[in-house]
């Protein structure tokens, strides 16, 4: 949910802002693409991190610098800094995006494993229902609780401020949990790694007197040389330059043996995350300017028109309140994705992973074409709905599947390339979209169903996958 929350907070300031920071499309663009640029830059660091000192460490960390980064950007008052601040942000939040997929998965079986993961992305829908929700009740109002010559604090700055609770909160509930038994036991910490599997076993038994029969771990030949160079208590530099040297020969295994994977994961990754978050952080934009059309006009119209009629009449709407309805229509987008997340954990036990993957790149391809033909924005929003709904599910899917597609000895240095890739993507669909949608709104949205149509041709080509979650 933080990770949700940090990630889009920018799109949901944007028209509030506008005045503010002198914004137009293509620097609204590129500030909402801030966070993504840090995300490609800290995808490798918190990767090495995490494999040198921890998952726990690395969720506290990110977590740490992200609630520190948000408050900073709630009160700095130039643009260029803000941007800055938010690519912190982005920097910080990648560590815990990430991680809390390994760290949680590597407490569960593999039996269960799939459908566990996928539903943490609900919560990622949570946070982007959060999002909206404070939004639309906080900037909206327009509140100014300080104003000066050099200083303002304004309704905009507030929300930015209380979206740095979540991550605070997120801190110090981690800081309570244990490191994964897993990663104890690859680190040689053997002791250690029994004592969570007991604290585990004590919690999930609470009424049984029998203890837990496992006494002595001993040592696989490939936690050992998973170890070699840590019991020796080699200075964390050394570490690094060792970490590094793993990752420069696990990219050379990764574009030899499985270079056909790690291409097609990649292009459906960018793929989509240039389109699904490209429209996760332009709905209040575009559904504010649908609002003011609505305010002067009473024919309906498809979101171009709306969006082009907006462009036109700029000068009336400077400095105006911006709707609560822009921030509703994000709401019920977040909304969208629930219904098919839950369903999609119920049948990912059942079904080939590789035909899901089919369905959520493939079907939104006609939503996205079907955005330009809408005759109001109630069938605007829900062409969006349906777009995000199943798109939604395509990352959380792949991610099950680097499991199946890569053996462990590559898997760290594929998913970081991937999740990096997929920033990338992100990035070019923010700013992108900020250009073009000024220039030819319908266009963009033909290129976003393009974008997803390459992601959907890419799924032929992956390996064939197993049914549910015995990896």
């Amino acid at each position: 949910m933080s990770c949700a929350i940090s990630s889009t907070a920018v799109s949901f300031i944007s028209p509030a802002a506008e005045v503010d920071f002198d914004l137009n499309s293509t620097t609204k663009g590129i500030l909402n693409g801030a966070p993504f640029l840090g995300m490609v830059l800290g995808a490798y660091f918190w990767g090495i991190c995490g494999d040198i000192k921890g998952r726990r460490t690395v969720i506290l960390g990110s977590m740490g610098m992200d609630t520190l980064f948000t408050i900073l950007s709630s009160l700095v008052q130039h643009v260029e800094l803000f941007f800055l601040i938010r690519v912190g942000n982005g920097f910080a939040i990648i560590g815990a995006s990430c991680m809390v997929y390994v760290y949680f998965g590597e407490f569960l079986t593999p039996s269960k494993r799939d459908s566990y993961l996928l539903f943490l992305e609900l919560f990622w829908a949570f946070g982007m229902m959060v999002a909206p929700g404070l939004a639309m009740v906080i900037i909206p109002s327009n509140i100014v609780f300080f104003s000066s010559i050099y200083f303002k604090f304004n309704a905009w700055r507030f929300f930015i401020l209380l979206t740095s609770i979540p991550s605070l909160i997120s801190f110090i509930w981690i800081y309570q949990y244990p490191e994964t038994p897993r990663f104890l036991m690859f680190r040689g910490y053997l002791i250690k790694s029994r004592d969570v599997l007991e604290q585990i076993y004590l919690v999930n038994n609470k009424y049984t007197t029998k203890p837990y029969s496992v006494q002595i771990f001993t040592q696989t030949h490939s936690a050992i040389w998973f170890d070699a160079g840590f019991i020796g208590g080699i200075p964390f530099i050394k570490n690094v330059k060792r970490r590094l040297t793993v990752l420069k020969n696990g990219h050379k295994t990764l574009f030899s043996k499985y270079f056909r994977n790690i291409i097609v994961a990649c292009t459906i990754e960018f793929c989509l995350m240039a389109s699904y978050i490209t429209i996760l952080v332009w709905v209040p934009e575009l559904f504010s300017r649908y609002s003011n059309y609505k305010q002067q006009n009473t024919d309906g119209v498809n979101l171009c028109t709306a969006s082009e009629w907006h462009l036109v009449n700029y000068s009336m709407f400077a400095g105006q309140t911006v709707s609560g309805n822009a921030y509703l229509a994000a709401l019920l987008v977040a909304c969208s994705s629930i219904p098919l997340v839950l369903l999609t954990g119920i049948i990912i036990k059942y079904c080939n992973k590789k035909i899901l993957l089919s369905i959520t790149c493939g079907v939104p391809v006609v939503f996205a074409l079907l955005v330009t033909i809408t005759h109001n924005d109630l069938q605007a929003e829900l062409m969006c709905c349906l777009f995000e709904g199943f798109t939604s599910l395509t990352e959380p899917i792949i991610f099950c599947t680097i499991v199946e597609l890569f053996p462990s000895n590559v898997r760290g240095v594929a998913f970081s390339m991937i999740v990096m890739t997929g920033r990338l993507g992100a990035i070019f669909g923010i700013i992108v979209f900020g250009i073009l949608i000024d220039i030819s709104c319908i266009m963009t949205f033909y290129a976003l169903a393009l974008l997803l149509l390459i992601a959907f041709l890419a799924v032929a080509f992956l390996p064939k996958l197993k049914i549910g979650g015995g990896h």
